[in-house]
């Protein structure tokens, strides 16, 4: 059994890249739907559509009258992506696939020509199945992975991995003119940091705790002149903090208090030794000169 401990300990710094990706690493299901491609599919087929970031605007929607529901384009680094799935009840036939822009909601906005999809024949049991395939499919996905060399958060899905015990600086390019009137909360943060600047960008830093178990963690936006409950802004993930390296942070709210507590009690104890010691070195001198 020790042995087997200490195999999975010393496995556990090679696998930690693996699970702190989670499951924003997980490749896309379904055949890929290039643009100006004609594909052929049956209800219940799933598709996934990557496009370059430069290409098209972050969000965008990816639709068509033979999806279940449109796609909403997210980002995987270095492209956009999304899934979506073919209707159980589509007809056979043509359909087109539209691209609109997140911002193209006006009757002068008209989507952009994607590519088209040509669904097959099916019978009764295969639409059967279909159904029973489309209630069982997961959720779609949210997590996003932004470049590396781009200031966090991107998106509040943008969720970037950090050790715990370490600082860490937040960047808000959304809210220009806000100097000081957003303060950020999470489980993870010691504790409330304020975004300042001047200008267009915002930053604040903060200090992630030791004791945060490794996970995903959301990051709350409270306005100066907000009510009602603080709003869900960012979310990260945390992995334990660095092997061999001791983490030292804590709630600030805490580490205070606990540190006065410390040394008072610290200062007791040693009041308390050192009059212990003066009085048996003053019992030990009455009994030599006796």
């Amino acid at each position: 059994m020790d042995r087997l401990r200490r195999t999975a300990w010393a496995a556990l710094p090679l696998l930690l890249p693996f699970l702190a990706a989670g499951p924003a690493s997980a490749s896309p299901p379904g055949p890929s739907l290039p643009f100006g491609s004609v594909r052929s599919v049956h209800p219940g087929d799933t598709l996934t559509v990557n496009t370059e970031a430069s290409d098209v605007t972050y969000l965008a929607t990816i639709n068509s009258p033979a999806f279940v529901a449109a796609g909403k384009l997210r980002m995987m680094h270095p492209v956009l992506t999304t899934t979506v799935t073919i209707a159980c009840d589509a007809r056979p036939g043509t359909y087109p696939v539209t691209r609109r822009g997140a911002g193209d909601v006006g009757p002068d906005e008209h989507p952009f020509r994607w590519a088209r999809v040509r669904v097959e024949p099916a019978d009764e049991a295969a639409r059967r199945a279909c159904r029973n395939k489309v209630r069982k499919l997961p959720p779609p996905r949210l997590e996003e992975r932004w470049a590396p060399d781009r200031t966090w958060p991107q998106s509040e899905w943008d969720v970037r991995t950090f050790r715990a015990g370490s600082r860490i600086t937040i960047t808000d390019n959304d809210d220009e003119g806000s100097d000081g009137d957003i303060t950020l909360t999470s489980r993870a943060f010691t504790d409330r940091p304020v975004l300042r600047g001047a200008k267009a960008v915002l930053t604040a830093t903060t200090t992630l705790t030791c004791d945060s178990a490794p996970g995903i963690y959301v990051v709350y936006r409270h306005d100066v002149d907000q009510t009602g409950p603080d709003k869900p802004w960012a979310r990260l993930r945390i992995a334990p903090a660095a092997p061999g390296k001791k983490c030292l942070a804590q709630h600030s709210t805490g580490s205070s208090r606990t540190a006065t507590l410390a040394w008072a009690a610290g200062g007791v104890l040693l009041t308390a030794a050192a009059g212990t010691a003066l009085l048996l070195r003053a019992r030990s001198r009455r009994t030599t000169s006796a």
